[in-house]
């Protein structure tokens, strides 16, 4: 009986090879798309600064905030309590610009 565990063991959680444990988890370069709109939003933030509205500038500062975390998250390897602090700032920071987009949209064309 003990056998045949140890077979299924082996069959379900093979042992990897030397080669395999000591490749690095290379990520780097495959967020084009999150690294443009992170480009845009901040461009977006240098040319209208002067313009925008309160709610205009904490939007896009939030936007910001949580696609960089996002970025981050992606491309950096974190201990588990700095991962849970980032990620809780993302998700504030997503509702924050989620509910001053909302706002805006209230103050622009309903108000």
């Amino acid at each position: 009986m003990a056998r045949q565990y140890k077979k299924i063991l082996k069959k379900i959680h093979p042992k990897k090879k030397k080669w395999q444990e000591d490749k690095p988890k290379e990520n780097f370069g495959k967020d084009y798309l999150l690294i443009a709109v992170i480009a845009i939003t901040f461009l977006f933030m240098i040319a209208g600064w002067a313009n925008f509205t309160i709610i205009n500038k904490i939007l896009y500062v939030c936007l910001a905030v949580a696609l960089s975390t996002t970025y981050a998250r992606r491309h950096y390897d974190f201990t588990e309590q700095q991962d849970y602090w980032i990620v809780r700032v993302s998700y504030v920071a997503m509702g924050i610009a989620t509910a001053a987009f909302l706002v805006n949209i209230y103050q622009n064309f309903i108000a």
